[in-house]
């Protein structure tokens, strides 16, 4: 696993943890509202996971989780083999991931070596690739993923980050059939940053995205969440 960047104390990242987060350069997806996107795009020196480890070793007892974070960790070959040196230092495992692996997801839950999962949903179906910049998107992937971590993930978020060139005619039916079952949803507020891979995209207002969320909760999602408003 090519690890490019580390953001080495985050609040943010893992719900109620204090966490320090890596990220992967290799991606398959070219999400033009992603704050990723010079990592991902641009070439990176690789930090040495030796070096990295050594520094876990000295944040024992002061930070509780490590965020394997990208960039697209799964399509890293060696990703279970960092994870599970990771994890042997104590620390829980938050992934995040697109879902388009969904081979390896379920490895790395079946072998419980992942504590929580982070799943981008892009958009609704006819909508995915646009959304996730490329020009097609394996959907059963996708929601093989999506299946995998509601039966299988120890605790889990979904979250979709509402862009207004790209989520203003989004399908809420067909968004809704993506997740159904699921437990917690995020909506995020999309923030236009020097990272993002297009610049001058725009957010979806706060009235509009509380739209999407009481559809959601009224077709039976436990809990769907603002995230930024």
């Amino acid at each position: 696993m090519a690890i490019v960047g580390i953001d080495k104390l985050s609040l943010l990242d893992y719900e109620d943890k204090v966490s320090v987060v890596l990220f992967s350069k290799t991606c398959n997806f070219r999400c033009p509202f992603c704050h990723n996107g010079d990592s991902v795009l641009n070439a990176q020196d690789e930090l040495n996971f030796d070096e990295i480890l050594a520094y876990l070793k000295t944040r024992i007892g002061l930070i509780d989780a490590v965020v394997f974070s990208g960039g697209e960790p799964t399509l890293e070959q060696d990703l279970e083999v960092k994870i599970k040196a990771v994890k042997s230092l104590g620390f829980l495992i938050k992934l995040d991931t697109n879902g388009s692996n969904p081979e390896l997801l379920e490895k790395l839950l079946d072998d419980g070596v992942v504590d929580y999962v982070a799943m981008d949903i892009k958009n609704s179906p006819s909508l995915y690739a646009q959304t996730a910049g490329v020009n097609n998107v394996n959907l059963s992937s996708i929601q093989k993923s999506i299946d995998i971590i509601i039966n299988k993930a120890k605790d889990y978020e979904f979250r979709t980050t509402l862009v207004k060139e790209f989520h203003r005619e989004m399908d809420y039916d067909a968004f809704y059939s993506l997740i159904k079952g699921a437990k917690k949803l995020y909506l995020q507020k999309f923030v236009d940053r020097e990272g993002c891979i297009i610049k001058g995209l725009h957010e979806v207002d706060e009235q509009e995205a509380n739209k999407l969320r009481e559809y959601l909760l009224s077709k039976g999602l436990i809990s769907v969440s603002l995230r930024g408003y």
